[in-house]
């Protein structure tokens, strides 16, 4: 049987795919007009499947595919750069049977290989990887030369070249030329929700174990597609969890697996996002938690970055967020801060637990409201420090809810919904759950906006309530804090934890 792939480009044969035939039509019609063009999208997002099974197809014609990669190129010296693509090509030429003699040491001794391929007869397709490790003492030239020999097609056997990378290189402006302007450009998406049905859809075709629709419809809201943790989550699900054909992959397996993600299992992908964050901490903290949407703007040289490793996008208001709620879940756990002995100051010897327990379940609005009589003794002292101030707050709720629920022999699951601003904490206790919003006070019309996304959330988990936590600077003592209300036949319970109230001049310690 194959299997779910989380180590380099898929092989259909071996592992499930998805084949992606619209995105190959387009690659390969670019590709029979001649074009140069650029293939690019963050780590681990099929780029590399992507023009593999192109290339598969070009196979079957005449057209002559070869790629290469620049991955380990960065540091070379030029000339060694230079000689090691002189090896790099004539290994893979000489698996179609050519013996190229034409020495490679610099740019234009490059131009003479490709004329050589064009004298044996050959219509040369090459795909580059990697392109990004090109030494940079070697990348306006090279690419001053692949611009030329576009214009000069009829000249030399290179009749598409194809670059791939994180970036899309053909915007670039290397120099006052921009010497690559030449260039088309795929970006390679995600996968839709109904490419990772397909994909699960080959799993469970072969081994006869169902996954829940429940389950599919969670694993792409975590994911948004994206191929890496998608395969990712399946895998662990079907090969450390839910081992017995015979049943189901259930929701319960599934919460399992997203709390190992953030706790235990050192995934390279999300690895990857959480260490290119960290090189921006605190405009990351601001993205995550701030009160007011940061604008997307691509010149900005920390948006750039951010957005060419997949870490994050441009949303529906044009602002900057972190779309992938499993990203976003992973880069919260990673920057809360060590609370040292914080949670002493939660309850006191003489509290009695049973208040916070109702008949069948837990009664959420004495946990909420004893959380709030805790900020208001305490603060955020524990979690204010000077590189968290904007997600005090968040860190302050997260840590006591899971502190409490876990003491009252629940379990917490943060969700992260792709909207911006927004974390949910779901309650699981015996067979019931409970969700709670938690959102920084921007305005009144987001206010009333958050009240519907929850409801509307409430509704797709089947349950009759919600809660919604908004932490606000603006509210005084006198302002409504609570609410009740009823939308869509969801009752919502609303608390607004002032943030600005008179700290006590001395806090227990």
């Amino acid at each position: 049987m194959r299997e779910f792939n989380v180590e380099g480009p898929c092989d259909p044969e071996r592992h499930f795919t998805v084949m992606r035939e619209a995105l190959v039509r387009k690659g390969i019609e670019k590709i029979e007009k001649g074009k140069y063009f650029t293939i690019f999208a963050p780590r681990q997002a099929g780029k590399t499947t992507y023009f593999q099974l192109m290339i598969h197809q070009l196979e079957k014609t005449a057209y002559l595919p070869i790629w290469i990669s620049f991955e380990d190129f960065a540091n070379a010296t030029v000339e060694k750069f230079y000689a090691t693509l002189e090896h790099e090509l004539k290994m893979r030429t000489a698996r179609h049977s050519m013996t190229l003699s034409a020495h490679i040491s610099d740019n234009l001794s490059l131009r003479r290989f490709f004329d050589e391929i064009k004298q044996q007869g050959k219509t040369l397709v090459l795909v580059i990887d990697e392109f990004e490790g090109v030494p940079f003492a070697a990348l306006s030239e090279l690419m001053h030369t692949f611009r030329k020999m576009y214009h000069e097609k009829m000249l030399h056997g290179l009749h598409s070249l194809i670059l791939v990378g994180v970036r899309n290189i053909s915007g670039a402006v290397l120099d006052k030329a921009s010497p690559f302007n030449i260039a088309d450009e795929i970006e390679v998406p995600y996968f839709s929700k109904a490419e990772v049905e397909n994909l699960i859809a080959q799993y469970e075709q072969e081994s006869g174990q169902i996954f829940q629709k429940k389950v599919i419809a969670k694993i792409y809201e975590n994911t948004l597609g994206q191929p890496g943790l998608v395969n990712a989550v399946c895998r662990e699900l079907v090969e450390k969890i839910c081992t017995n054909r015979s049943k189901p992959v259930d929701m319960t397996s599934f919460r399992r697996v997203l709390v190992y993600f953030l706790t235990e299992r050192i995934d390279r992908n999300i690895s990857n996002i959480v260490s290119k964050a960290r090189e921006h901490r605190d405009f990351m903290l601001k993205v995550l938690f701030g009160e007011s949407e940061i604008p997307f703007q691509i010149y900005d040289e920390r948006i750039k970055f951010l957005q060419s490793h997949g870490v994050i996008a441009k949303d529906q208001s044009g602002a900057v967020d972190v779309p992938i709620p499993l990203y976003k879940n992973a880069l919260i756990s990673a920057f809360r801060p060590l609370i040292n002995g914080e949670t002493v100051h939660y309850t006191s010897p003489t509290e009695r637990f049973e208040e916070f327990y109702k008949e069948n379940g837990l009664n959420i609005d004495k946990i909420i409201r004893h959380y709030i009589q805790y900020v208001q003794r305490r603060g955020f002292r524990a979690f204010d420090t000077e590189n968290l101030k904007e997600s005090a707050c968040h860190y302050s709720f997260d840590a006591y809810i899971n502190f409490f629920i876990e003491r009252l022999g629940g379990k917490t699951y943060m969700e992260v919904p792709t909207s911006r601003g927004r974390l949910d904490t779901l309650i699981v206790y015996q067979d019931q759950t409970y969700v709670i919003e938690i959102k920084r006070w921007s305005d009144a019309i987001y206010y009333q906006k958050g009240k519907r996304q929850l409801a509307a959330y409430a509704k797709s988990e089947g349950l009759a309530e919600g809660f919604y936590v908004v932490f606000s600077s603006q509210h005084q003592e006198s302002d409504t804090l609570f609410e009740q209300e009823e939308i869509d036949g969801v009752k919502i319970h609303t608390y607004v934890v002032r943030t600005n109230f008179e700290r006590p001049s001395e806090l227990s310690r």
